[in-house]
C-alpha cells in the first residue's frame, strides 16, 4: 500500500480521490496553508515529501493559492519513485508551470475517466520502476569484457563462517545470552521490557540506529482469544530514529518489510534486495529502510505469527554482521515474543480478575463460592450484609460458618452436583425470607469442583407481592360492588315496578302472567349471580373420573343447541345431522366436529368440564347473531403447546373452539378472563373467569385469540391423567379443620358443588 499526500480544500475532491484509488493508497489528508505564501508551501513539502510516495494536488479547489503550491512543488527535490498528480482547470494549466513527468488531469473529466487515467499512470510508473531495476541486474550477470588480471590475489577464507571475514566473538555471544535471560526473568511491563531489550541489542550489535515494531494484540476484556492482532506495526521502542518517523511511519502486513517477514519468516538484509533478478521487487521495502536509516530487519515470531520485528543499521565500525550474530538476534527475538505473549496473557487474566472482583463487589446479589473441601473461597460484601457475618474473616473457613439453612443448600449442591434453583429459606431470628440458588462447576482437566451460591433477600419482593395482592383485591371488590349493585338494581327495579302495579291490575290475566314471568326471570338472574360469586368463595374441589371426551363434547353441543332453540335465539345444526326447520328470522349456526385425539378418555371432573365447555359454546353462539360456523376440533397436545416445551406426563389433549363471529378487539382481548370484564352490555363478566379457573384447576392451559370482525378461537390444553394442584393441599387443610371428610377420608366437595352455574348473558337461567 503506497502513501500519498492529498492537498485539497474540497471535501468532494477528497471523496472522489479516496473512492478512485483508496484501495491501493494510504492518504495523508492536508488542507492548504491559510496564508497564501510560497514559504508556507516550502515548509509543508519539506516536512512531508520524505514520507510519501505520491503527491496529489487539487489546484481546482486551491484557487489562486495553487500558484504558490505549484511553484513550491516544482522547486522541491523529488525522489525518482515519487509521483505527482495535479488536477487543474484549463486556465490554470496555461498560466502555471507544470513540470515534466507530472500527471495533469482536467477538472472536466468524469469520475470514470479520472479512474482510468490515474490507474494507467500508476501502472506505467510501476512498470518503469521494475524495468530500471532489472537492467543493471541483467548487466551484472553478463561476463566481463576482459579477463581478470593474473596478478589478482585470492581472498583469505572467512573465519568461523563469518559473512564479513571477521571472527565471531563467542564471549560476547555468551554474555548476550546471560543478559537477555536475566532480563526476561525480571517482572517488567511490556514497554519496559522492550526498552531494556533494545539497550542490550544496541550494545551487543554495536549499531547507532535500531527500532522495535510491534503489533497491538487483542486486549479487550471480552475479546475472543481467536481474534486477530492488528495488521499494522508501530514503533514501540527506538534509538537514533527521527521523531517524525517514529510518529508517522507504520509498517503493514499488506506490503513492505512487514509483509515479507510475515510470509517468509526470515532475516531481511537491505543489501540482498539488489542481488539476483528480482522481478517482483517491492519498492516499499527499500523506501521503509531508507526512512528508518536501517540495513537489517529480523522478525519477532511466536507460533509462526509475526508479533513484531527488530530493525537496525550497520555497525558503527563499518564491519559486516556475522551470520551467527544475526541468528542469535533471531532466536533472542523469539524468546522476547514468548515473553511478550506471556505478559499480554497475564495482563488479560489480571484484568478479568479485577473485573470479576468489581462485579462481585457491586452486584446486588450475595455470592458465596465453596471449594470441594467445603471451605469458603469467595464471599462478597452483599453476602456479608445478607447473612450478617460482620467483618469477621470468612475466607478459608468451613462452610459451617454460614447460617445452617444456607449452608445446607450449598452443601447439597456441592455433594450431589444437582442444580438448586431459587430455594426459599428463612433466616433467623426474624425468619427473613432468602432465596438461595446453588450450582456445582467441575474443572475438566483436574477434576476439582466448586459450588457457587447466589443469595437474594425476598423481604422487599414479598412486601411488593402483598401490596400487589392488596391492590388487586381492592380493585376486585370495587368492580364487584359496582357490577353487583348494577345487576341487583336492574332486577329489583323490574320486580318493584310490577309489585307497585299489582294491586291496580291484579284482575288482568295477561298482567298476572307477565308479572310471574318477569319476577321469576329476575329472581333466577340474582340466583345465578349468587351462585357465580359462591364459585370464588371456596377452593374449587374436583371429583376426578374417567370421561369420554368426544361424548362429553357431543352432550355439551346438544344441550346448548336445545337451549338456544327453546329461547328462539339460534338454530344450531351439526354437520351431518338432520335438524328441524328453523323459525323465520332465526339465525342458523353450523357446527363442525373433528375429533383427532388418540386418548379416548381423560381424568377430570365431568360436571366442571361440561360447565366450561358449555360456556365457551354459549359465547361462540352469542357472537354470531346472524348465523355462522363453529368448528370444534381435538388433537394430541404437542411440546409447542406448553411454555417449557414439555408435554405433561401421561399425555395431554388440545381442544379448539373456532367461531366466525364478531370477534374481540385487541385492547379488550387481554382482559377477557379477568373478573367482571365483559364485552356485552348484560351479565357480570364472570363466565370466562370461571372457565379459566376450571381449566387451570385441571392443570391445563387456556388461550384465547381473536380478530375483530373475523371470529374467535379458544384453545384448551387438558392433561389426560389427573395432576396434583396446590389447591388440593388447601382443601385437605380446610377439611381437617372443619372435619368435612368423605367416607374415603378425602375432602368433601365445597359448598355449591352441583348448583354453581355460569351466568347466562341473555338474562335467562340455563337449563
Amino acid at each position: 500500500m503506497k502513501t500519498a499526500l492529498l492537498l485539497t480544500n474540497s471535501a468532494e475532491s477528497q471523496r472522489l480521490f479516496t473512492e478512485i484509488i483508496g484501495e491501493r493508497t494510504n492518504f495523508v489528508l492536508l488542507p492548504a496553508p491559510t496564508e497564501p505564501q510560497r514559504e508556507k508551501f516550502d515548509a509543508l513539502f519539506a516536512t512531508w515529501l520524505r514520507l510519501v510516495d505520491a503527491v496529489i494536488l487539487d489546484a481546482v479547489s486551491l484557487g489562486e493559492t495553487s500558484r504558490w503550491a505549484l511553484e513550491s512543488l516544482s522547486a522541491a527535490r523529488l525522489h525518482e519513485h515519487q509521483a505527482v498528480v495535479v488536477r487543474a482547470t484549463a486556465a490554470q494549466q496555461a498560466l502555471y508551470p507544470m513540470a515534466r513527468g507530472w500527471h495533469v488531469v482536467s477538472d472536466a473529466d468524469t469520475a470514470e475517466q479520472l479512474k482510468r487515467s490515474l490507474g494507467t499512470f500508476f501502472d506505467l510508473r510501476e512498470a518503469q520502476t521494475k524495468l530500471k531495476r532489472i537492467e543493471p541486474l541483467i548487466a551484472r550477470q553478463r561476463p566481463p569484457a576482459a579477463p581478470p588480471s593474473p596478478a589478482r590475489t585470492p581472498l583469505a577464507p572467512m573465519s568461523n563462517g563469518s559473512a564479513g571475514g571477521m571472527p565471531f566473538d563467542s564471549y560476547r555471544y555468551r554474555d548476550a545470552l546471560k543478559n537477555i535471560s536475566r532480563l526476561l526473568g525480571q517482572r517488567l511491563d511490556q514497554q519496559s521490557l522492550l526498552e531494556e531489550f533494545l539497550k542490550l541489542m544496541r550494545e551487543f550489535l554495536g549499531v547507532s540506529k535500531l527500532a522495535i515494531f510491534t503489533r497491538p494484540l487483542p486486549n479487550g476484556l471480552f475479546t475472543d482469544e481467536a481474534a486477530q492482532a492488528d495488521p499494522q506495526l508501530t514503533i514501540a521502542a527506538s534509538a537514533g530514529i527521527a521523531p517524525q518517523v517514529i510518529e508517522l511511519l507504520r509498517l503493514t502486513l499488506d506490503s513492505g518489510i512487514g509483509a515479507l517477514l510475515a510470509t517468509e519468516a526470515r532475516i531481511l538484509r537491505r543489501a540482498h534486495l539488489f542481488d539476483g533478478l528480482v522481478t517482483d521487487y517491492d519498492g516499499r521495502i527499500a523506501r521503509e529502510f531508507e526512512l528508518l536509516g536501517t540495513e537489517v530487519a529480523v522478525p519477532m515470531l511466536d507460533d509462526d505469527q509475526l508479533l513484531g520485528l527488530l530493525t537496525f543499521s550497520g555497525k558503527i565500525t563499518g564491519e559486516a554482521f556475522a551470520n551467527e550474530e544475526l541468528e542469535l538476534v533471531y532466536h533472542l527475538l523469539a524468546q522476547l515474543a514468548q515473553a511478550t505473549r506471556s505478559l499480554h496473557l497475564q495482563e488479560r487474566i489480571a484484568s478479568q480478575q479485577r473485573f470479576m472482583g468489581e462485579v462481585l463487589a457491586h452486584v446486588q446479589t450475595g455470592v458465596v463460592v465453596v471449594g470441594h473441601d467445603s471451605r469458603i473461597l469467595s464471599f462478597n460484601q452483599h453476602a456479608r450484609e445478607l447473612l450478617e457475618t460482620g467483618e469477621q474473616n470468612i475466607i478459608g473457613q468451613p462452610i459451617a460458618r454460614l447460617p445452617s439453612r444456607v449452608a445446607d443448600v450449598v452443601f447439597e449442591a456441592l455433594q450431589t452436583g444437582h442444580e438448586i434453583r431459587e430455594r426459599e429459606v428463612a433466616f433467623p431470628p426474624l425468619n427473613r425470607p432468602l432465596c438461595v440458588s446453588a450450582t456445582r462447576f467441575v474443572e475438566e482437566e483436574t477434576g476439582s469442583f466448586v459450588a457457587v451460591a447466589l443469595i437474594e433477600d425476598l423481604t422487599q419482593v414479598k412486601r411488593q407481592q402483598a401490596q400487589a395482592r392488596e391492590l388487586a383485591d381492592r380493585e376486585f371488590f370495587t368492580r364487584l360492588s359496582s357490577r353487583l349493585s348494577h345487576e341487583l338494581k336492574n332486577s329489583l327495579v323490574s320486580i318493584k315496578i310490577f309489585a307497585q302495579l299489582l294491586p291496580e291490575r291484579y284482575s288482568e290475566k295477561e298482567f298476572r302472567e307477565q308479572f310471574s314471568t318477569v319476577v321469576t326471570n329476575e329472581v333466577n338472574r340474582v340466583d345465578v349471580l349468587v351462585n357465580n360469586l359462591t364459585f370464588f368463595s371456596h377452593p374449587l374441589a374436583l371429583v376426578h373420573e374417567e370421561v369420554v371426551l368426544s361424548d362429553l363434547i357431543d352432550s355439551c353441543v346438544r344441550n346448548v343447541s336445545q337451549e338456544f332453540a327453546r329461547k328462539k335465539l339460534a338454530q344450531v345444526s351439526p354437520v351431518g345431522e338432520k335438524t328441524s326447520e328453523a323459525s323465520p328470522g332465526m339465525p342458523v349456526v353450523v357446527v363442525k366436529k373433528n375429533f383427532a385425539h388418540k386418548f379416548a378418555r381423560l381424568e377430570g371432573d365431568k360436571l366442571r368440564l361440561m360447565q366450561a365447555f358449555e360456556h365457551v359454546l354459549r359465547n361462540a353462539l352469542q357472537s354470531m347473531p346472524t348465523g355462522g360456523r363453529l368448528a370444534v376440533s381435538t388433537s394430541d397436545a404437542q411440546p409447542a403447546d406448553f411454555p417449557d416445551g414439555k408435554v405433561l406426563a401421561g399425555g395431554a389433549v388440545r381442544l379448539e373452539w373456532q367461531d366466525s363471529g364478531e370477534g374481540i378487539a385487541l385492547e379488550e382481548l387481554r382482559g377477557v378472563t379477568e373478573p367482571f370484564v365483559t364485552t356485552r352490555n348484560v351479565g357480570v363478566g364472570l363466565g370466562l373467569t370461571i372457565v379459566k379457573k376450571i381449566v387451570e384447576r385441571h392443570c391445563g392451559r387456556l388461550e384465547i385469540d381473536s380478530l375483530l370482525g373475523r371470529g374467535t378461537t379458544v384453545v384448551m390444553v387438558l392433561p389426560v391423567k389427573a395432576q396434583p394442584h396446590p389447591e388440593d393441599a388447601l382443601l385437605a387443610q380446610l377439611a381437617k379443620h372443619t372435619g368435612d371428610l368423605d367416607e374415603s377420608g378425602e375432602p368433601a366437595a365445597a359448598p355449591g358443588r352441583v348448583s354453581q352455574e355460569v351466568d347466562d348473558e341473555r338474562g335467562g337461567r340455563p337449563s
